[in-house]
């Protein structure tokens, strides 16, 4: 687009922002994908950023807030999905220390989600349902050695029983 593109740009920037929040990445994705070159889509985001409209470390925290909310996740897989919405890596583990500090810390979270999995399934009662357990929650990005030891009490009880 030529002439009034960067106007066009930014209000197309800010009538998506008016329906949802976006990253940097996502908005300029969107903005490209409307039809805008490239330097109009940067001029409109550097805009929204300049207005306080776009932040992407504070849609990463609420983001982060949100899977905690919904389906807790390991540092792993909070890491994975922040990257994914188009947040770059040093920003996105400054995000996840944040938010794991906010929760009580990322075995916090993880006993969160051992909880859930339990009210849902029940407790590991047998070594396949503790292995069911343990792929559930490492597939959530927490990592095996932290699913291992939040696991113990059953695994001690299974190991036991026979």
């Amino acid at each position: 687009m030529t002439g009034g593109a960067p106007r066009g740009a930014l209000a197309d920037a800010l009538a998506l922002l008016g329906r949802r929040d976006f990253t940097e990445s996502k908005l300029r994705e969107r903005l490209l994908k409307r039809g805008h070159d490239e330097q109009d889509a940067d001029a409109a985001v550097v805009r929204c950023r300049e207005y306080g409209y776009v932040d992407d470390r504070a849609w990463g925290a609420a983001r982060a807030t949100e899977l905690f909310r919904r389906k807790p996740v390991g540092r792993k897989g909070l890491l994975h999905d922040l990257q994914r919405q188009g947040i770059p890596r040093t920003m996105a583990e400054q995000v996840a220390d944040d938010a794991y500090a906010e929760h009580g810390g990322e075995r916090a979270v993880l006993a969160d989600a051992l909880q859930r999995w339990v009210d849902r399934s029940g407790p590991p009662a047998d070594w396949r349902s503790i292995r069911r357990c343990s792929g559930h929650l490492q597939r959530r990005g927490f990592a095996a050695g932290d699913v291992q030891a939040a696991l113990s009490p059953w695994l001690d009880d299974v190991s036991t029983r026979g």
